[in-house]
């Protein structure tokens, strides 16, 4: 099994652009959102980080979290999500490797942001 594959389905929820589409991935977590009305803050944290406005960019990041947990399943249903996530990115993986190497680079830029922004708690 793929680390990130592993890393990535226990990371705090996020939305994620694959190709066209975008998705909420993390703990728990796989569900396409792309008509969803929170994919909104993925531009507008695209345009705080562009401005370089923390402040903003800390708003919009914990925005995009708390809409990718709205997606969250039940603990019970973790390994069907899980196998169905797994799945997901293996299909990726072998059709379309620069969209899989997308998603790795916003998984790395997710958690420098994190890293940044979120209050340790």
């Amino acid at each position: 099994m793929s680390d990130f594959k592993e890393s990535l389905y226990k990371k705090k929820g996020f939305i994620y652009q694959i190709g066209e589409e975008y998705y909420a991935i993390g703990a728990n977590t796989f569900a396409k959102v792309t008509d969803s009305p929170e994919v909104d803050n993925i531009e507008l944290l695209h345009n705080a980080l562009k401005k370089e406005n923390d402040r903003q960019i800390a708003k919009y990041l914990e925005k995009i979290m708390r809409s990718a947990n709205f997606y969250r399943v039940d603990a019970r249903e973790h390994y069907k999500l899980q196998d169905k996530l797994f799945q997901f990115l293996d299909q990726l993986e072998a059709s379309d490797s620069a969209a899989y190497q997308s998603l790795q680079d916003q998984v790395f830029r997710f958690d420098a942001l994190c890293e940044k922004y979120q209050r340790q708690t």
